[in-house]
């Protein structure tokens, strides 16, 4: 402990706040994660095609990301940040105290959703900015670390307060995610850095070199989304899981991804991106299966918490793409395009997902998500071998 204590005083200032930056965000993420599907059931009573559907405009921002960030482009980075943490409060807050019906929720929640997605390519930025050569992988595993680690807190909050609070843990858990992204948004007003930070450069960048990165953001789009959406629906509705149960199984998964990001970005270090996506790809099939053809409980409790580890994966994208980009001005609205093209499959995807669950039962669903999965197996394929190398990274500064 004196150690960690250690090289905590000899981070980099710039660095610290950041990562409590990303912590107080976590948190928020954490509660949301636990507690947004029992909120839509409880408090809405949504059918399947209905939950299916809300994915569109919750995810219309992602696919807004590459447009946010064009807009955003003369600003720092640092600021793009500082924005996400008051959207997400002032999303999460609408949904807790102003959201008496259906379309006032889509409202506050747009404004979450605008907020978590904008993070997404500042997170990847901001990480490469404070990588070292050659430890890109393992700097941007430490962040998704943390951002695991304040999951741990958020979905242990929404746990206890399922235990104490009864009908208004909503009222609360909200409440406290909003509070803390506001204090997210200070810590990270407070990073500063050459220049306050990275700028963010182009508003725009679409290059062939690219196309292997573009197309897996868009499998990956539509692999996530089916099991954001349809893995903890399944669970809630058809399994029966409490508040409680969810905000357990987020603990555990949370818990897990603290050691297991850090972990794969020293993984995409040492053997590269290509047989990381590579193995990715099979893990998904074998989720996809035991999601197709258990009925057991802790299998499918198991499961759900192995896909919310990999989602880690995005870090061998991110250094991928780092590792090909031609110059460094092309990285952060790369990214941006990215999540945009991730978040055009993310709008489809849970619309369809829904009408086949009504059409033909919750299974093909995920019968459907392996054939996305093999998908990925052959755009992985594609990816070049060659181990990852130091690319034309933002900044690096001493920790």
């Amino acid at each position: 402990m004196d150690n960690l204590l250690d090289r905590w005083r000899k981070t980099d200032p710039a660095f610290r706040a950041f990562l409590l930056g990303v912590f107080f965000l976590g948190i928020n993420a954490g509660i949301l994660s636990s507690a947004f599907n029992n909120y839509l059931n409880d408090t809405l009573r949504l059918s399947s095609e209905q939950r299916g559907f809300l994915e569109f405009p919750r995810e219309l921002p992602g696919f807004m990301v590459v447009f946010m960030t064009g807009l955003l482009a003369a600003l720092p980075v640092r600021l793009w940040a500082v924005l996400t943490g008051l959207l997400t409060a002032a999303g999460v807050a609408g949904l807790g105290f102003l959201s008496p019906g259906y379309y006032p929720m889509v409202f506050w929640m747009l404004l979450w959703s605008a907020g978590s997605h904008l993070f997404m390519p500042v997170e990847s930025v901001m990480g490469l900015r404070f990588s070292k050569a050659g430890g890109h992988g393992r700097r941007l595993g430490q962040i998704s670390g943390m951002t695991n680690f304040a999951g741990i807190a958020g979905a242990g909050l929404v746990w206890v307060l399922a235990k104490t609070t009864g009908a208004r843990i909503y009222h609360w858990a909200f409440a406290l995610g909003a509070a803390a992204s506001l204090v997210s948004a200070w810590l990270f007003y407070r990073v500063g850095g050459e220049e306050e930070s990275v700028p963010g450069g182009k508003r725009f960048v679409f290059r062939w070199k690219y196309k292997w990165y573009y197309l897996l953001n868009i499998l990956f789009g539509a692999r996530k989304q089916i099991f954001l959406t349809f893995a903890p629906w399944v669970l809630v509705t058809v399994y029966g899981a409490s508040p409680a149960v969810m905000a357990a199984l987020l603990l555990a998964a949370s818990a897990l991804g603290v050691l297991f990001r850090q972990a794969l970005g020293a993984i995409v270090d040492r053997f590269g991106e290509r047989k990381v996506l590579l193995a990715d790809a099979l893990i998904l099939l074998v989720i996809c299966a035991g999601f197709g053809f258990s009925s057991l409980k802790p299998v499918l409790y198991s499961l759900f918490i192995m896909d919310n580890l990999m989602f880690a994966v995005r870090i061998a994208r991110t250094t991928y793409l780092n590792r090909i980009a031609e110059k460094k001005e092309d990285i952060a609205p790369s990214l941006s395009l990215g999540v945009t093209m991730d978040h055009a499959m993310s709008m489809a995807v849970p619309a369809a997902g829904g009408l086949l669950w009504a059409a033909y039962g919750y299974r093909s669903v995920f019968y459907a998500a392996a054939f996305i999965a093999f998908g990925i197996f052959l755009a992985a394929l594609a990816v070049d071998e060659r181990p990852a190398r130091p690319g034309p990274a933002l900044l690096v500064p001493e920790d």
